[in-house]
């Protein structure tokens, strides 16, 4: 696409050919932008002699994905750099940077990777930011158009040509010396992402070793390991360690245990962690006259001490676990996340914030790796609450709905999957399951469907996968449901209800259901929603009582959102990180591999 008379420059013609070694002219130095280039005067040019003169700036191994594309509007613009406001550049290079840590689509590593290579300057450079503006501005429409589903995927989406809409909106502020404004537009409009990018920045900066807390036994407080080194280290440079400003980091042992875990990863960083109570006693042999004070020095610094369990407790808090002190597998693994993977983690919840709205006026929100609800009105929170999301194989699904009635006593109709997968092959050989569970049978899903006995069923007959019958759980304060359901359309047949188990919100790991979502303050969520309906306690307290089921209607619908967001800041500034239940999060493990080269993007 030829975007015709978009600049007017002066031009000159050499001999009737073009000045081609014009475009030597001022080659940057390495990293840096191409601000203050001069202008490059040259002839009007053809889209293929576009085409040679890019391709002749380019260094060996350095190409455009947009190349046809860049060709068209290179020769539109005279052969002139698109990149001369530094601070665009500075602002374009980072947003690029966070969504090439984001590890959403590999070519972002590519231009990250072009754009720190001392080899690729001038003019060659300019190209490289602009194929790269191409498709930055694929991946900011594209996440729009897609409902953000190119961020819960480990495929990478398809690269293809941006809107042209956006592509002269970019030229055009070239043109109107807007660049810096049209790059900074293309940021989340989030008031999380100025705080998110910061923390990404600052855990970037920090590249020493991260020490790794090796596989085993859970560790309780008391209990002696040779990771308490590692332990103590890791707990300092997360903050979690209180008053320890004197630790330093630990240094790389030239030698490691077979058994370590991380023997297996040659790209794992080593730490003292590895090497065993006895052997660091031996590493730090002590005069002959104090053999007992050596020996009592190694029992200390191994003992897993009320001081770091208390840190301990404060770092599971930080990754939403359970905040016992016991260093079981959950923890660990979180011990084991360097700031770089932090950074990683931080850059797709970034891209995430795009399908986010940025302020929320009513409604009700559920984070579901957080497995939390906060309900606004006019602006202001009004409920927060824990929930129960759906575990990894029956998983709750991200969506946007709206809540319009809530059911007081609600009847329960068991969906298919759990018939199918449950409680079918449970009752096909004991009819009486049923019963003792509170179910009812119909013979259809119509409302004037009869009831059936299970024990005048044919079993040999049907099948699990083969179930004719509708099943019901009769309300009451067994019912799977609760007290109260609040109904929203979905497709997927998605819910917020209360439970009769309220104990399961006691847990960290919250992914227990089969999709819908369980609400520990229901009744408060219900009481409010009830009043605006008109309804008091008293009429409440009494349908309650009576145990009918009422379908009340809500004046106003309330939108829901359902959303996965594993990172963010929380409001004292420290960034926030949960477990990756759904293994969403899969695609950083790319990302992560260019953290050198995006931090040194950050610093241009």
């Amino acid at each position: 696409m030829v975007l015709n008379n978009r600049f007017r420059l002066s031009h000159m013609v050499v001999g009737g050919s073009i000045a081609m070694s014009a475009l030597a002219l001022s080659i940057m130095p390495a990293y840096a932008e191409v601000a203050n280039q001069p202008v490059v005067s040259v002839a009007t040019m053809s889209v293929p002699q576009s085409r040679s003169a890019l391709l002749s700036q380019l260094p060996q191994g350095v190409s455009l994905r947009y190349l046809n594309q860049l060709s068209a509007l290179y020769a539109a613009n005279h052969m002139q750099p698109m990149w001369q406001d530094r601070t665009a550049v500075q602002q374009f290079q980072q947003q690029l940077a966070e969504v090439a840590l984001s590890g959403v689509q590999p070519q972002f590593t590519q231009w990250v990777q072009a754009l720190t290579n001392p080899d690729v300057s001038g003019m060659a450079r300019d190209a490289v930011l602009s194929d790269a503006m191409q498709g930055y501005l694929q991946f900011v429409s594209g996440v729009s158009a897609t409902k953000g589903s190119w961020l819960y995927s480990s495929v990478p989406y398809a690269m293809a040509e941006p809107p042209a809409t956006l592509v002269n909106n970019w030229q055009l502020s070239i043109r109107d010396g807007r660049l810096n404004t049209f790059v900074k537009s293309l940021e989340p409009a989030h008031p999380q992402y100025a705080a998110m990018h910061k923390a990404l920045k600052n855990l970037l900066a920090d590249a020493r070793p991260w020490p790794v807390v090796s596989d085993g036994p859970s560790l309780k407080p008391g209990d002696l390991s040779a990771d308490m080194p590692a332990l103590r280290e890791v707990l300092q440079r997360t903050g979690m360690l209180e008053g320890d400003s004197s630790v330093k980091p630990t240094p790389v042992p030239e030698a490691q245990p077979l058994q370590s875990p991380a023997s297996q990863d040659p790209n794992a960083v080593i730490s003292p962690s590895t090497t065993a109570v006895t052997d660091l006693t031996k590493q730090q042999p002590s005069p002959e006259a104090e053999p007992a004070k050596a020996a009592s020095v190694s029992v200390i610094d191994n003992r897993y001490t009320p001081e770091l369990v208390e840190a301990v407790k404060r770092f599971q808090q930080w990754q939403g676990l359970a905040s016992d002190g016991v260093i079981g597998k959950r923890t660990r693994e979180w011990l084991n996340v360097s700031p770089q993977t932090r950074a990683t983690l931080l850059a797709l919840n970034i891209q995430r914030l795009r399908i986010l709205p940025g302020e929320v006026n009513t409604g009700i929100m559920v984070n579901i790796p957080n497995y939390s609800l906060i309900y606004y009105q006019n602006g202001a929170e009004v409920l927060s609450s824990r929930v129960i999301v759906g575990r990894p194989s029956r998983k709750t699904p991200l969506m946007n709905s709206e809540l319009n009635n809530v059911v007081v006593n609600p009847p329960w109709n068991v969906p298919t999957t759990l018939i199918r997968e449950d409680i079918v092959p449970k009752a096909m050989h004991d009819p009486g399951y049923f019963e003792r569970h509170g179910y009812r049978l119909f013979s259809g899903w119509s409302n004037d469907a009869e009831a059936v006995n299970p024990y005048m069923i044919d079993w040999a007959s049907v099948s699990p996968r083969n179930f004719p019958y509708r099943i019901q759980q009769a309300p009451g304060a067994n019912n799977s449901l609760g007290r109260y359901k609040f109904n929203m359309p979905s497709q997927d047949a998605i819910y917020l209800h209360d439970t009769p188990n309220h104990g399961l919100f006691e847990k960290d790991i919250r992914a227990l259901s089969s999709g819908c979502v369980r609400v520990n303050k229901a009744s408060t969520l219900a009481n409010m929603l009830l009043q605006d309906a008109g309804w008091n306690d008293a009429r409440v307290s009494s349908a309650l009582k009576e145990g009918n089921t009422k379908y009340v209607p809500i004046r106003h619908r309330i939108p829901v959102r359902l959303y996965y967001l594993t990172a963010w800041v929380s409001e004292d500034g420290k960034p926030q990180f949960r477990t990756d239940i759904y293994n969403y999060d899969d695609t950083v493990r790319s990302g992560a591999k260019i953290a050198a080269q995006a931090e040194r993007l950050f610093q241009l």
